[in-house]
């Protein structure tokens, strides 16, 4: 089924979240109701109103290492959470416009869970790299474009990231731009040459 955008109530709150019905709460339950391990268990065992807080975090970290780099834009400019989008595609296939794909409700299910096991991963450092260069033998690749504290600096746990990575443009490497180099010549190539083949006789 389709994803949605959503809300659920805290108090006297209400805020936008990404599900898959109008009940993320029970969506969200469903979801953790096929899994076992550390974070079903923390799921089933909090308040409906920490359930909802977990929803709301994990929409905002979602958001927030995602944003930078989807492919499309917000269907409306002016829209609170990065969903739905226009333009958006999924490994080169496009994405219907103003819709919000499913992968995006779970990977937000999915941190919740993860959230609630324990809250402090939502400020965990990025994936991203400040490695200047990488030798093997003659052959070598020096990055010139940092990463880390960038917006391809992506902070997601690799579970949520698979979730979404498909609909990263390529903007949303951790590698940078870069130059590889061998024993008699060397290349430059960036984030938007991938279909470049050809090489050097």
């Amino acid at each position: 089924m389709p994803g949605t955008v959503s809300t659920v109530s805290i108090g006297s709150d209400t805020f936008s979240v990404y599900a898959l019905t109008a009940s993320p709460n029970v969506d969200a339950t469903t979801f953790w109701n096929g899994r076992i391990g550390t974070y079903a268990d923390a799921w089933t065992a909090a308040t409906a109103d920490n359930q909802n807080r977990s929803l709301v975090m994990a929409v905002d970290w979602l958001d927030r290492a995602t944003g930078p780099n989807l492919s499309g834009t917000k269907t409306v400019a002016s829209q609170d959470l990065e969903w739905p989008r226009d333009g958006a595609t999924c490994d080169g296939t496009a994405v219907a416009d103003g819709t919000t794909p499913e992968s995006i409700a779970e990977a937000t299910f999915w941190l919740a869970g993860s959230l609630l096991s324990d809250s402090s991963q939502a400020s965990s450092t990025g994936t991203g790299s400040n490695v200047k260069e990488a030798k093997a033998g003659s052959a070598s690749v020096t990055f010139f474009t940092p990463t880390i504290n960038t917006a391809s600096d992506t902070r997601l746990p690799i579970v949520a990231l698979d979730y979404v990575r498909c609909y990263l443009d390529g903007s949303g490497t951790s590698l940078g731009t870069g130059v590889a180099t061998g024993t008699s010549c060397s290349s430059s190539f960036s984030a938007n040459q991938f279909d470049l083949n050809n090489g050097y006789s």
